[in-house]
């Protein structure tokens, strides 16, 4: 399912700048000891978002032993990947391919086309724009890898739970166990193929997500 990163962080309520090679670390505080814990959007991977809930407010991977104080939501591995949709790029190589005489072959790009690229790439960033488009390559909560068919349901949830600062691993959990028929993603998810598809998430199969406390 694809996604619109952009509307996706303003849903959210995320109003940083946000660009390839930025890593952004939105800290959501809660009353209480141990409570706390932040929600980081790493693009320093300019093909790859990741999308991920960390304990603690520093968004820094904490130790096992650091982690036994928080809830075992927050100690599973819980995060989003959304691959970039290249579109200006592949407009290019479109035009590549249908230009000239050469048996359809692409003619190779000069060094100075390539920097030109490059430069106006740059300059988007500076301007503050940003690729709208991406696709989820995978999804996993409390350790549980996610069916592509409950994507909408839980991205809809988790930009709503960012927006109040507040994420809750188990909603969203529970969004991916429903039984998924037809449902009205948010207006920044489009579909990629069948999301009609009904899913029935297992709880019985999936009841050990493979917490192990550690040492001490």
């Amino acid at each position: 399912m694809k996604v619109n990163v952009k509307q996706f962080l303003e849903e959210a309520g995320i109003t940083e700048a946000f660009y390839p090679g930025k890593r952004l670390v939105h800290a959501c505080r809660q009353e209480g000891q141990f409570k706390s814990h932040s929600i980081v959007l790493d693009w320093r991977n300019p093909e790859k978002i990741r999308i991920e809930l960390r304990a603690g407010l520093t968004g820094k991977e904490l130790s096992i032993k650091e982690l036994k104080s928080y809830p075992v939501s927050f100690q599973m591995p819980t995060f989003v990947d959304i691959e970039i949709i290249n579109d200006n790029k592949e407009d290019e190589e479109g035009k590549a391919t249908g230009s000239g005489g050469g048996g359809g072959k692409s003619p190779k790009k000069s060094l100075e086309s390539m920097r030109s690229l490059a430069s106006e790439a740059f300059g988007s960033v500076r301007e503050g724009k940003i690729p709208e488009m991406g696709k989820i390559v995978e999804m996993v909560i409390m350790g549980t890898k996610v069916a592509a068919e409950a994507y909408g349901k839980v991205m809809g949830v988790l930009a709503k739970q960012l927006q109040h600062a507040k994420i809750q691993a188990t909603d969203l959990l529970a969004q991916a166990g429903d039984f998924v028929t037809k449902y009205t993603p948010p207006a920044f998810m489009a579909p990629t193929g069948d999301e009609q598809k009904v899913y029935k998430y297992d709880r019985e199969k999936n009841a050990d997500i493979g917490f192990r406390p550690g040492p001490g």
